[in-house]
């Protein structure tokens, strides 16, 4: 019975706690963020492709283990059934699609993680442990066509507000 009190206070607490904390972000002080919002079908025909060439490998993007998951043809496919060179499915489009949105977070394009993790870090990048097996970064520079096409991408759309929960 002393048990179940203390198990229910902690949980009032905790439900007390969370609360007070949405309430205060929800304050119109509370400073904001941008959060970039570009479409699933511009992801589809934009970004996509090139993540899915150049981070959708096995051992990098296609693992679960990896926040960012990239799945498609040629690489990891969502579902084993499917046979590695089939089209790509919606669920491999929109999850891939959704893990790669959820990089987007940030107040200005420089500190977006989806560009800043594969980009050299003497080019502006914040350093990836996906580098090749020569030491080198997915994209050397911030003009390779590559890097490029996928910022477009991440900065078409018009951004949302959210609160900001600071800096990582």
């Amino acid at each position: 019975m002393v048990r179940c009190r203390r198990a229910w206070k902690r949980g009032v607490f905790a439900t007390a706690l969370l609360l007070s904390v949405c309430a205060a972000a929800c304050d119109e002080g509370t400073p904001t963020q941008r959060v970039s919002e570009p479409g699933l079908a511009s992801f589809v025909r934009d970004a996509y492709p090139i993540l899915l060439r150049d981070c959708g490998f096995p051992a990098c993007h296609g693992d679960t283990r990896r926040f960012l998951q990239v799945y498609g043809p040629g690489r990891t496919r969502l579902v084993r059934e499917t046979a590695p060179y089939d089209a790509p499915g919606a669920d491999e489009q929109q999850l891939s699609y959704d893990r790669a949105r959820s990089m987007l977070s940030g107040r200005e394009a420089d500190r977006l993680l989806l560009l800043r993790k594969p980009l050299a870090v003497s080019a502006g990048g914040a350093g990836h442990a996906g580098d090749d097996p020569w030491q080198q970064p997915v994209y050397r520079s911030a003009t390779d066509p590559a890097f490029l096409a996928l910022r477009a991408w991440a900065l078409a759309a018009p951004a949302v507000s959210v609160p900001d929960a600071g800096q990582p």
